[in-house]
Formats: structure tokens, C-alpha cells, sequence
């Protein structure tokens, strides 16, 4: 399906998984890095320093995690 199709369905698909996703990856250009981090705790994700964390050319992938689910108490303040 693309996006022409059926926009609201796939609209509210995409808001599904984000309510419940508890981890994700995001390649994020290097320029637009802390504006997603900023971004990204609007949506309760807490960027999560990681092995997995690994820069590209022009890139970042940088993994997030679900506040909630961080045990560190100084994160999810």
C-alpha cells in the first residue's frame, strides 16, 4: 500500500505501532540529530547510548527506548 491509497489508514497503522513500540533505530542525519532526540521525547523515547549506536557518512543510527522502560531514575526524570 502507499501512502496515495489510503493515507488516514496507514496514518492510524503507523500511530499503532508507535503507541506500541518499545525500542527503535533511526538513521537521522548528523545535522538533524539533537532535533530528533528532542523529538523523540515528545513521544516518550529516550535516546539510549548503545553498542548498536553507529555513525554512517552522512548519518547516525541511534537507537531509542521507551522511557518507561529505563531503570536508570535520572533518564526518565
Amino acid at each position: 500500500m502507499t501512502t496515495t491509497e489510503n493515507p488516514n489508514k496507514e496514518l492510524n497503522e503507523l500511530t499503532t505501532i508507535l503507541a506500541n513500540c518499545v525500542s527503535m533505530e533511526l538513521r537521522v542525519k548528523k545535522s538533524e540529530v539533537d532535533m530528533t532526540v528532542e523529538k523523540m521525547e515528545e513521544y516518550d523515547f529516550k535516546y539510549k547510548n548503545s553498542w548498536a549506536s553507529m555513525e554512517l557518512a552522512d548519518h547516525v543510527v541511534i537507537e531509542f527506548w521507551k522511557k518507561d522502560l529505563l531503570k536508570d531514575s535520572k533518564i526518565n526524570e
